[in-house]
């Protein structure tokens, strides 16, 4: 119907300039820790499994009469890390919040590839630990839960492409600072490198 139709042109039209929609993906999650501690080593320092699920919004500003667009966005993502190594296994949990501002180049009507670099936040939301060593009141497991609390702030680096009403990022996440944890670990900073998948409304 021509109603319909007109939808569908007007929609068409908006996803010019502003898309959103749901994303997930999944990520190898590392501490790049400093620890005469070997057992630690092995558990936070190794390439370990991260998943993410939460949505994104995105403002885009073609450039006329070129194939280059400028865009910003913002992701909000639920993300799950499991470190896994020697016997002993750990958990975090975090909302991630990066903003990222790039630029992107049209290949075709259905093809944009994109590159994209901001700030992002993230809120620490519960950490476990579950070590072979244990000693009382389970000290040592929550120094070791302490260690996977990521920094507040950091930056996110991403290459993407977008095909049709699909979009898809390679992406390196590092936290800005790195924290002394008392006798267990010198520094630790949070370092991650993921694949995320999204649909645009």
């Amino acid at each position: 119907s021509a109603s319909a139709q007109n939808y569908e042109k007007a929609r068409e039209e908006r996803k010019q300039y502003f898309v959103f929609g749901p994303k997930a993906g999944l990520s190898m999650p590392y501490q790049n820790i400093v620890t005469n501690t070997s057992d630690l080593k092995t558990l936070l320092g190794a390439p370990n499994l991260g998943v993410q699920v939460g949505g994104y919004l995105r403002g885009l500003l073609p450039i006329k009469r070129t194939p280059v667009v400028l865009y910003i966005q913002l992701d909000a993502l639920w993300g799950m890390d499991f470190y896994m190594g020697a016997g002993q296994s750990a958990f975090s949990g975090v909302v991630n919040m990066p903003l990222l501002i790039g630029g992107g180049y049209k290949l075709s009507k259905n093809i944009t590839l994109r590159g994209s670099w901001g700030p992002s936040y993230t809120i620490n939301c519960v950490e476990r630990a579950n070590t072979t060593f244990k000693d009382t009141n389970n000290a040592y497991q929550n120094e070791v839960a302490d260690l996977i609390r990521r920094d507040p702030w950091g930056w996110t680096a991403a290459i993407g492409v977008d095909w049709k009403n699909w979009t898809a990022d390679l992406r390196y996440m590092n936290q800005f600072s790195s924290n002394a944890y008392n006798r267990i670990a010198d520094e630790c900073r949070f370092i991650s490198l993921g694949l995320t998948v999204g649909y645009k409304f």
